[in-house]
């Protein structure tokens, strides 16, 4: 007996015979009939497939539960919906009246654990810019620019909507640095959001 299309011989039971295996470093599922003891001698239950794309193989495949009920649309799987276990963060930051011609303000956001998706959205009644920035260690003072946007007067509020794909570690800062490049005071507002795990 072998298994698809005859590369592997194997016995009768499921076992592979090593001494005419042309592949012995090769493996194949082999399935054991449900039963307290498992053994050579439950070992005959081998997973039946047909020809898939190039030299893959398509494999059948049934789920039952665990006590050996089919689930099909007569005894469906059941699936439960859950609140996420992550805390929606939206923290925001406005700075009044911050000085004229490169005056700005710092919105700083310590996060409380793994911080994921983040992106910001800034504001100012005239022109500015805002620079999105990560720490690269808890509290080592250092910090990655990921990206500066500025604003015009036809589009005041910018937004960093590409989430930043990795994870922000625990006790990181996340900080965006708004400075007023208006010729008098303005308010600068922003803010910082993601998921935290």
């Amino acid at each position: 007996m072998s298994d698809y299309k005859g590369k592997m011989p194997v016995r009768s039971e499921g076992i592979y015979e090593v001494a005419v295996n042309e592949e012995p470093a090769s493996a194949a599922i082999v399935a054991s009939e449900r039963s307290a003891t498992i053994g050579v001698e439950t070992l005959s239950k081998r997973p039946t497939a047909k020809d898939g794309t190039q030299d893959k193989i398509a494999l059948d495949v049934a789920l039952s539960d665990g006590d050996g009920v089919t689930i099909n649309k007569d005894f469906p799987l059941p699936v439960y919906i859950s609140d996420s276990p992550a805390s929606e963060i939206e923290d925001y930051d406005k700075a009044i009246d911050v000085a004229k011609d490169g005056g700005s303000a710092n919105h700083d956001y310590v996060t409380n654990s793994e911080f994921r998706g983040l992106n910001a959205e800034c504001n100012s009644g005239g022109l500015a810019s805002f620079e999105l920035q990560v720490e690269t260690a808890a509290a080592s003072g250092v910090f990655t620019t990921l990206m500066r946007k500025h604003n015009s007067v036809s589009n005041p509020s910018v937004q960093f909507a590409h989430r930043f794909p990795k994870v922000v570690a625990t006790g990181v800062t996340i900080r965006i640095i708004k400075t007023n490049l208006d010729n008098q005071p303005t308010d600068l507002d922003s803010l910082i959001n993601g998921k935290e795990i």
